[in-house]
């Protein structure tokens, strides 16, 4: 399992942060899709839990980023809300045995703190109990793409320069390229292409690229995020 540009992106400078972006490990709802029984829409796979395909990916991403040194050097875990991505958060970041188990994560000594944000879940869907919700329709790639650009700002607001993001293919990766397209950060072509299940990508983001990203129309518009010297971590 390759962790994309890991070793080349450790230095410390006031005008960069590192971002390791993963996408979650496999759910029950990649099984169920990929089996055709259910579309990705359906309320049944909405917040799935990881499989046991997903488990065992977790765990031997843990073990790439201990022999790598990662889990030593960031400082910060930002998560998806939903199921699937906190399991995956707290297996890598925590060494959870079994995150299927219990919805009670126990902290591990020297861990980095684990925030669970809504900004950087999965496409918003078309509910009233959701905190993102806009009234009969689902967020489309440019939409979700401004909501990337924005949640990046955030980070760069962070005090924090080494942070982990675990989220989701499709938020992930249209981040990636609304920093390439929309804004004229430098990425690579690999990073640009869609996550696979648990799959770790590391890049470097500049003080110039949020400068950037000011001029642009996407920082016009409004996101819940909370502010940035008040978070709350899960336990």
């Amino acid at each position: 399992m390759e962790l994309c540009g890991v070793q080349t992106l450790r230095r410390s400078s006031p005008n960069f942060k590192t971002l390791h972006l993963v996408r979650h490990a496999q759910g029950i709802h990649n099984v169920e899709i990929e089996k055709g029984e259910l579309t990705a829409l359906s309320g049944k796979l909405f917040d799935a839990h990881l499989s046991l395909t997903g488990i065992q990916q977790v765990s031997d991403m843990r073990k790439e980023i201990s022999k790598s040194g990662l889990l030593n050097t960031v400082q910060l875990v930002i998560t998806s809300p939903l199921r699937r991505a906190m399991q995956t958060s707290v297996g890598i970041f925590r060494g959870q045995e079994d995150m299927n188990q219990s919805d009670i994560f126990p902290k591990v000594n020297n861990s980095p703190p684990i925030v669970a944000l809504e900004i950087c879940r999965e496409r918003m869907i078309e509910s009233d109990e959701d905190a993102q919700w806009q009234a009969e329709e689902r967020e489309d790639m440019e939409e979700v793409s401004a909501r990337g650009l924005h949640f990046l700002k955030w980070l760069w607001e962070r005090p924090e320069k080494d942070i982990a993001v675990v989220s989701h293919g499709i938020f992930l990766q249209q981040t990636l390229r609304a920093l390439h397209e929309k804004v004229g950060t430098p990425v690579e072509e690999n990073h640009l292409k869609r996550f696979a299940n648990c799959e770790l990508r590391s890049i470097r983001l500049e003080k110039s690229d949020m400068e950037a990203y000011t001029l642009t129309p996407y920082n016009s518009r409004k996101y819940v995020t909370p502010p940035s010297t008040s978070i709350h971590t899960f336990e």
